[in-house]
């Protein structure tokens, strides 16, 4: 288990380096005039740092006892995420952002642990009313409003 994250970890450093290159072929600025490099660049050493971090941890930790690679992985849970995705991304453009993200935001928060329907209601509003709020009224960015004009 041990080699294997040690793989990833590099793995991950490789494509931090390629990112932080590319974008340093665009022209990164400085923050307080960024370029269109500017966030690649971050993001990018951003994955060095961590993927740097996990590796010290996976490298210099105290030999534990052995996991099985896949052994605790929740399957059906995984595949009703993807498949949410999935049908998310069919739906948006037909029913509109908020109809949609309300529908998607519920089955997100009812797979990951049972709740009570108001609570996965309330939550899933919240999570509309401030995506909405941020990125529709103080970012200006439109949303689709599907065939109910609703939004």
């Amino acid at each position: 288990m041990r080699r294997a994250e040690q793989i990833t970890c590099l793995f991950w450093l490789v494509l931090a380096a390629a990112v932080c290159a590319g974008s340093l072929r665009l022209n990164v600025g400085t923050p307080s005039e960024p370029g269109s490099g500017f966030l690649p660049f971050g993001t990018g050493f951003l994955l060095g740092i961590l993927a740097l971090v996990h590796l010290a941890q996976v490298t210099f930790r105290k030999d534990e006892k052995e996991e099985p690679l896949l052994g605790e992985v929740r399957w059906k849970r995984g595949a009703c995420v993807v498949a949410a995705l999935l049908i998310y991304a069919l739906l948006l453009p037909r029913l509109g952002y908020i109809i949609t993200t309300f529908l998607f935001m519920a089955v997100l928060f009812s797979v990951y642990e049972r709740r009570k329907w108001w609570m996965v209601g309330g939550a899933s509003l919240l999570v509309i009313a401030v995506t909405y709020l941020v990125f529709h009224h103080w970012l200006k960015v439109q949303f689709p409003v599907g065939v109910f004009r609703i939004g």
